[in-house]
């Protein structure tokens, strides 16, 4: 597609998951839809780059909801290939004085591992995960896939409801920590871990978003990897989209969206190139969506977007990630329970919670410590390693939480990823021994470089708090996908339910743009959204 102008019924800004989740469905449809993504290659934050053999995940690895997510089912991409890899060993927590503490997808074996820290702990932990995995499967995931209500109708519905629907309510505006006052987790140990993962990836534990934390907390330690890769899963969505007679353009940076009389009827390019359609998806943040696309546009309306995009708050911290591609053993750990060693993530530097809120806060002041987690990714995936050469291959890959504005250039950048893996080391020797291929860290700012939806490394695309979720996630006005502009729906990790791979926002874009199209939804609502609304939680 070269020169002059083209129709398609559908643009979707940016090649992303949700924006290939939009297409996937809307292509489907029998819609012409255009995929513009400024990029050479597609796939947002699922990016997977191969060096010397070595399959190494930048971004997204651990992907939370895998095959709950309908859009799995309803493009059928496991007969495109994908494959979610779920350990049964989760986490495991490493203690200076050699004790250790395991998470497994298993409840009933997380509770005897804690059993041996206190033995009323575990029962709480028992009570709090029984309650926050009900609470995921009957509210929270079919929320994920639906549009948001207004706070206050949201509240009454669940007051309103059954006792499930009471609990939740209860929750809602409490911090993590105070959700483990409240379920009386007391050993120091347990709260920290429970604390690391509740925040992993980016909630903070001293802000009321108490709502999200049962998907966290029974997530994180059910997380699953992408076999071959999560970029297989970007690839696999695009494959949807093309054998579906959609089109993905890469290198189409949009320059503009074009406006007549308040509606959206196409965009331009930066080659000056011009594309038209009934509908626009975007899937950008919104400062790129009501700053930079509408250019000088003023009216009423485009000065209210645009005070949306300048009070946007980024997340306040990000994620500092680095490989080792290495031919030697897998790291074990000597004097630790056996089992660590097959644990997908293993959790190092924290003895407490008050060393989580520390960590934590250090990154607020754009201060960095040596603490986070590591994982063997070729453990739980052959095929992220060479086979064609002799030898023991393996995967290193190290995750913590980082500031952006800290010195990353290439020197700072690389003697801090020396000292996590030295850490490591501390608990591995074995690492120190092997012979490393490949080295490659990613910042914060790196984050930002390569997808810039992230400003600031936000992960998320903007930070996680009450009046950046739900309804408010970006504005009342936008939340549903639809905008105050006709014809111009958000359909990206801004909007409600955000980011983490999760697809809900693409997958409530296209069901409402199909909507107001007048075209058929052929997939049908999934079951668990039919039995929130019978329920009266939805």
């Amino acid at each position: 597609m070269s020169g002059g102008k083209e129709m398609f019924d559908v643009i979707v800004i940016g090649a992303g998951p949700n924006g290939l989740t939009a297409a996937g469905y809307l292509a489907k449809s029998g819609l012409k839809v255009a995929v513009l993504e400024q990029y050479v290659e597609t796939g947002g934050g699922l990016v997977t780059q191969e060096i010397c053999g070595f399959k190494l995940n930048h971004h997204a690895t651990y992907m939370l909801l895998g095959e709950l997510m309908p859009p799995y089912h309803d493009l059928d991409l496991k007969s495109w290939g994908v494959k979610f890899i779920k350990p049964e060993k989760q986490m495991a927590f490493l203690f200076k004085d050699k004790k250790s503490l395991l998470f497994f997808s298993d409840p009933k074996k997380t509770k005897s591992e804690i059993e041996k820290f206190s033995q009323k702990d575990a029962e709480r932990f028992e009570k709090m995960y029984n309650e926050f995995s009900e609470m995921f499967y009957e509210f929270l995931l079919p929320a994920t896939y639906v549009p948001p209500l207004e706070p206050v109708e949201q509240t009454e519905k669940l007051q309103n409801s059954d006792e499930l629907g009471k609990k939740i309510a209860e929750i809602s505006e409490m911090t993590p920590i105070e959700i483990l006052d409240h379920y009386g987790i007391s050993d120091k140990k347990l709260r920290g871990s429970l604390l690391y993962i509740i925040c992993m990836f980016g909630l903070e534990p001293d802000e009321a978003v108490g709502f999200l934390v049962p998907i966290y907390f029974t997530r994180v330690i059910n997380s699953a990897l992408v076999k071959g890769g999560t970029h297989h899963l970007a690839s696999s969505l695009r494959r949807v989209v093309e054998s579906s007679g959609g089109h993905v353009i890469t290198s189409a940076k949009v320059k503009k969206l074009l406006l007549k009389d308040g509606s959206a009827y196409g965009v331009e390019l930066e080659n000056g190139q011009v594309i038209t359609a009934r509908a626009i998806i975007s899937t950008l943040n919104p400062e790129q969506n009501f700053i930079e696309l509408m250019g000088d546009q003023k009216d009423g309306i485009f000065d209210e977007l645009r005070d949306v995009a300048e009070r946007w708050e980024w997340e306040e911290f990000s994620l500092f990630i680095a490989h080792r591609g290495i031919v030697g053993k897998a790291p074990s750990y000597p004097g630790y329970n056996e089992h660590v060693r097959e644990c997908l993530n293993v959790v190092m530097g924290y003895e407490s919670d008050d060393d989580v809120m520390e960590h934590i806060n250090a990154c607020r002041q754009g201060k960095l410590e040596v603490k986070g987690h590591g994982s063997t990714l070729s453990l739980f995936d052959p095929l992220l390693v060479p086979n064609h050469v002799p030898g023991e291959h393996h995967i290193l890959r190290w995750e913590c939480w980082a500031p952006y504005n800290a010195d990353w250039s290439y020197q700072a950048k690389k003697e801090f990823a020396k000292k996590c893996f030295d850490l490591w080391c501390e608990y591995s020797p074995d690492i120190a021994e092997s012979n490393v291929i490949v080295e490659i860290a990613w910042s914060p700012k790196d984050i930002e470089q390569h997808t810039l939806t992230m400003k600031k490394g936000s992960i998320k695309h903007g930070r996680y708090s009450s009046l950046q979720m739900g309804y408010n996630r970006p504005s009342p006005e936008c939340s549903s996908s639809v905008t105050p502009i006709k014809n111009f729906y958000l359909g990206g990790a801004s909007m409600h339910p955000g980011g983490m791979v999760i697809l809900g926002p693409g997958y409530i874009a296209a069901k409402k743009l199909c909507e107001d199209l007048g075209i058929e939804w052929k997939f049908g609502e999934p079951e668990m959204i039919k039995r929130a609304r019978e329920k009266g939680y939805l």
